[in-house]
């Protein structure tokens, strides 16, 4: 999952509503916002809501009240609303630049799409029933939207888009930040005659241990390869170890152990890492070399520039979808909808619970 679909999804967890509109319908607001030929029901900005008054719970300490509290220096029910508005109008300025460039999202995209939202409202439908979202809302405003975010992105950024990347920017972005890798290992365990498997003793934990630590020393010395030193050990223990294909990976995302090994090694040396249950010999490898390939591999690539831009870009869509002139903000149904709202179902402190009456009778004072 990417960083944008985890934060939406913070909001979905957070299991927002807005229990004033299913008493009082009105035609006038079924929705939140109209795009050229596109309209955005008051469902999806209910949504929107709900995942700015998650993001402000997670800056408010766990006792404090959310709407009683001030995030990044405002009060925290003008600061949701002013967030909610962000994804209003990021959601609008993505759905007119996909168009404008011509853009689809294909048949695998767009199961991915239905897939995302099937699952999730499977597991939210009755909690998104009581919010007054239906399940179209959520789509468009959730699945939908970050689909077409994603694909957008990756054009805009990617090779002859407006936001075009250097290659240099990409370069310097990959081997500041990645580490690329193989590793080996073997469990500190066996099998007996039963087929069982069981604890090495000591004896053969020590033994298998000054092995592979011998064996790691031929590899930083450049005169065996992690093939080969599989097949030594399976030659002499009679134990398969389990070989891991060269793959790289963000510093940030390793095994401290392994980041802690892999530092000081220079490309093609091998260190012995040991934990409780595995013995390791990871090899450091010329992330160079994965740079090259992953040029080539247009996934890959879009993966990266997602990594590298997506809080910028969802900056920039906010600040862009403002300066639209041509989408229409249905402000009366935007406004019956209060952070209280959201409150008096997540909880005061963010916490999500089943049923609030305290807060429900509460006042819709903002």
């Amino acid at each position: 999952m990417t960083k944008i679909f985890k934060r939406a999804a913070a909001g979905v967890m957070a299991l927002a509503m807005c229990a004033g509109l299913s008493g009082c319908y009105s035609e006038n607001n079924t929705w939140a916002l109209k795009s050229g030929d596109t309209t955005l029901p008051i469902g999806g900005y209910i949504y929107y809501l709900s995942s700015a008054y998650s993001e402000a719970a997670a800056k408010v300490p766990t006792d404090g009240e959310v709407l009683k509290s001030d995030i990044d220096g405002q009060n925290a029910s003008e600061w949701i609303k002013s967030r909610a508005m962000d994804y209003l109008y990021s959601y609008a300025f993505v759905d007119q630049k996909f168009n404008e460039l011509g853009l689809s999202l294909d048949e695998d995209e767009q199961e991915s799409a239905e897939y995302v939202t099937n699952n999730m409202w499977a597991y939210y439908k009755s909690a998104f029933e009581k919010m007054g979202i239906a399940e179209g809302s959520f789509k468009e405003a959730y699945s939908v939207y970050n689909s077409k975010l994603t694909k957008l992105l990756r054009t805009m950024y990617g090779k002859g888009g407006e936001l075009e990347l250097s290659e240099d920017e990409l370069h310097s972005y990959y081997t500041d930040n990645y580490v690329y890798y193989r590793y080996l290992y073997v469990d500190l365990t066996t099998t007996n005659e039963d087929g069982e498997s069981e604890e090495m003793d000591e004896d053969e934990k020590s033994d298998a241990k000054e092995y592979l630590e011998d064996q790691a020393e031929l590899v930083k010395d450049g005169r065996l390869e992690l093939d080969t030193v599989s097949a030594n050990y399976a030659n002499y223990k009679g134990q398969e170890p389990t070989l891991g294909e060269p793959a790289a990976y963000n510093k940030e995302n390793v095994n401290e152990l392994f980041s802690e090994a892999l530092e000081p090694l220079k490309n093609g040396e091998a260190a012995f890492v040991e934990t409780a249950t595995r013995y390791y010999i990871v090899q450091k490898l010329d992330v160079e070399e994965d740079f090259s390939a992953l040029k080539e591999d247009e996934d890959r690539l879009g993966s990266l520039l997602s990594e590298m831009k997506l809080e910028e870009f969802n900056d920039y869509a906010a600040e862009e979808g403002r300066s639209l002139d041509n989408i229409t903000v249905n402000e009366s149904a935007i406004g019956s909808v209060k952070p209280s709202k959201i409150a008096g179902v997540v909880g005061k402190a963010g916490v999500s619970s089943a049923s609030s009456s305290e807060s429900s009778s509460e006042s819709e004072s903002e």
